[in-house]
């Protein structure tokens, strides 16, 4: 039979297809467009003001029962009902290099302090100020003297409040220093300092949508090699994030945790998935087009074939996310509904909206290859058809020697260090970073991070007795009361955020609960212990979860157990190989490790994303091996969709690469492993292992459907 025979045969059984009637409206389509078209205008707004409600404090990454929520919690009551906003504190270091500060060096130090004193008032934003400097605090070996001042503002606009008092303070302090005598230096470090080198500033995630945008317009130009194609995916997954940010910004209102490290992944991700699905929507559509007459026929088969795919795949990213509400960190506990409505969002554009507008431009949009019926283009990679070939004479050894490649990348999990100090969340060594290290040098190591005890009614003097008593505590001093609680400042003698500094915590609360019963210790180092002990308790419960959801869902798409265990067994080996060689690059890069949440972040979404390729590849597979056999429906299923699950990955690792340009050194890393692990999975597990591994265990794969039998 002719490819035009065929073309006419296809065209007549897709018009009596409803969907295919329906699409063929013209009405129909034009709705759909011009409503996608007024949600992004109408919702543009919410989406831009997201940043205006994420929350970065010490109580979005703990759980609610811990002791340094409660902590942080009574403190903020008490300055809700003292009228106070949030506070970051600044301190203000000189040094004298080599000896003792001079007369002199005390006159500059003086005049600073009060250059600083007249910059209260400087900040513009509502609610922000900066408070009137400390006294002096002169070090016990007379080389440096510090004076502090406290930084406040709404918790949203921190970050802005603290980049303005910080480059303010800096613009006073370092020609003060500069007017003494040769070897006087001046450093700005502390909380607010901190804030304002690693913080997401305004227009940063303006930057990371424009660099998104960039990298997603060059692959689908060099994939599909037309002028006006590339744009409507962009346009559909624009309108994708317009959606997402608005939920997210309802979410927050209505008291969910949404950090700024949730809401600056959420631009990549819905980037990612959304022109992952666009990827394998169009592809699958420019195939139609060469056996169909119309375009609203080639469009209802297309959709009918990729939307189980892209449903399953949209399933598995969501309940993934939907499982860390199991988790006890309020951030990663609010990314779970935050990530869902992303990856529905995408879905929802990618099916609707993008189909919408590729059949009002028609064949035209994919000038100047425009494909015609009965005239079929080569769909099949070359590339994959050959690697497919190859991995068929051999399929076990094939497999054998993926797996230990991936097993030698896990090897870099030996190098991986937790580290929760917020001074490693700064990229490089600007200020607050030099200026910290400078500080211990002069006072105890814990000056930086004091902790917080509260002591009930009755049990104050018990209580500082206890902070007195436990080993590596440097000083302890009384402030004001909080909300009819005893308040002491405990400043310890080793670093605050290493395994000591943790020892003290845990040694501090067990000596209070036998002898200050009620009393609570909270503050930074204690906040960073609580995070950690959380950390391990989310990966050992949302790690397995996961994978069993996954599982299932899988399952249920291929119609099969056996599948889906080889499936799930690739994707967990593809992550941990992927944090290997993540840990690596970032040891190579200066990094001095990793924060205890972060792992959990990885593995969501290089498990829940990774395994969309693993879908991608197995439906196209399966539905290949119903009638050409496992063996020859693997290689042609590998020949189709090599080359867009290969598009799609470089969209995906791209995008998540992009995050690399922002100041955190956390979302950097979330970036760069996410980034690794897509590629790993494009160009080996799902290409290679995937494939060796169907092969090598043939048609038992389908387990229990009526293929393995076959």
């Amino acid at each position: 039979m002719s490819h035009a025979q065929t073309a006419q045969g296809a065209s007549r059984e897709a018009s009596g297809d409803p969907l295919a009637r329906m699409l063929g409206r013209k009405t129909v389509r034009w709705v759909v467009v011009i409503i996608w078209l007024a949600v992004i205008v109408l919702f543009s707004g919410f989406g831009n003001a997201l940043s205006k409600v994420t929350n970065d404090s010490a109580s979005a990454y703990l759980p609610a029962s811990a002791q340094s929520t409660r902590v942080a919690n009574l403190e903020q009551q008490a300055l809700r009902s003292a009228g106070k906003p949030q506070s970051d504190q600044v301190i203000v270091l000189f040094v004298r290099n080599g000896g003792r500060l001079t007369p002199a060096d005390l006159a500059q130090v003086s005049s600073a302090r009060a250059s600083v004193g007249h910059l209260t008032g400087t900040l513009t934003g509502p609610g922000e100020s900066l408070s009137a400097p400390g006294p002096l605090q002169p070090s016990a070996d007379g080389k440096a003297v510090v004076f502090t001042a406290n930084v406040t503002a709404p918790v949203h606009d921190e970050t802005s409040a603290d980049t303005t008092a910080v480059d303010a303070i800096r613009g006073v302090a370092g020609p003060a220093a500069s007017r003494a005598s040769d070897g006087l230096q001046a450093y700005v470090t502390g909380t607010a300092a901190i804030s304002a080198d690693s913080g997401i500033r305004n227009g940063a995630e303006t930057t990371l949508l424009v660099t998104a945008v960039l990298i997603v317009a060059v692959v689908f130009f060099v994939v599909y090699r037309s002028p006006v194609l590339w744009f409507l995916p962009l346009l559909s997954a624009y309108g994708a994030i317009v959606v997402a940010r608005s939920a997210a910004h309802g979410l927050a209102n209505a008291g969910l945790t949404v950090s700024s490290l949730s809401a600056s992944i959420l631009i990549v991700l819905v980037f990612g998935a959304a022109s992952d699905y666009a990827l394998l929507l169009v592809h699958r559509y420019r195939e139609e087009l060469q056996r169909h007459d119309t375009t609203h026929e080639a469009m209802a088969v297309a959709l009918r074939r990729t939307l189980p795919t892209l449903l399953a795949s949209a399933a598995t990213v969501t309940c993934g996310m939907v499982c860390l509400l199991a988790a006890q960190s309020a951030s990663l506990h609010g990314l779970g509904p935050v990530g869902a409505f992303s990856i529905v969002s995408a879905l929802l554009a990618q099916t609707t909206f993008l189909p919408a507008l590729l059949l009002v431009l028609g064949r035209a949009a994919f000038w100047p290859l425009v494909p015609q019926p009965g005239r079929p283009g080569r769909e099949q990679s070359r590339v994959w058809s050959w690697v497919g070939t190859h991995v068929a004479r051999r399929p076990a050894p094939v497999a054998l020697a993926a797996v230990v490649l991936l097993g030698a990348a896990c090897a870099g999990l030996t190098a991986l260090h937790l580290d929760n100090n917020p001074l490693a969340s700064v990229k490089g060594s600007p200020g607050s970073v030099t200026g910290a290290q400078v500080l211990t040098q002069h006072y105890p190591a814990g000056v930086m991070a004091p902790m917080d005890v509260l002591a009930p009614p009755g049990q104050a003097a018990a209580a500082a007795r206890v902070a007195r008593t436990t080993p590596n505590v440097a000083t302890v001093s009384a402030r004001p009361p909080i909300e009819g609680y005893a308040h002491y400042s405990v400043t310890l003698s080793v670093q605050p955020y290493g395994s000591s500094g943790y020892a003290a915590v845990a040694s501090l609360r067990q000596g209070l609960e036998r002898q200050a019963p009620g009393a609570l210790v909270g503050g930074g180092p204690a906040v960073q212990y609580d995070i950690t002990q959380a950390a391990g308790r989310d990966t050992a419960v949302l790690f397995p979860l996961i994978l069993v959801v996954i599982m299932i869902i899988i399952g249920l798409l291929l119609r099969a157990v056996v599948a889906p265990l080889l499936l799930v067994a690739t994707t967990a080996l593809s992550f941990a190989a992927s944090f290997g060689l993540s840990t690596l690059v970032w040891r190579g890069l200066g990094y001095s490790g990793i924060q205890a949440q972060l792992p959990l972040y990885i593995f969501v979404f290089l498990v829940a994303l990774g395994v969309d390729y693993n879908i991608f590849l197995a439906a196209r597979i399966r539905e290949e091996a119903r009638t050409l056999g496992t063996r020859q429906g693997t290689l042609h299923g590998l020949a189709v969709t090599g080359g867009v699950i290969t598009a799609a990955g470089i969209v995906l690792a791209a995008t998540f690469a992009a995050l690399a340009q922002l100041p955190s050194v956390p979302v950097t890393q979330v970036g760069i492993a996410v980034a690794i692990g897509v590629l790993l999975d494009t160009l080996l597990v799902r290409t290679v292992l995937v494939p060796a591994g169907l092969l090598t265990i043939g048609n038992k794969v389908w387990f229990p459907s009526r293929m393995s039998r076959s």
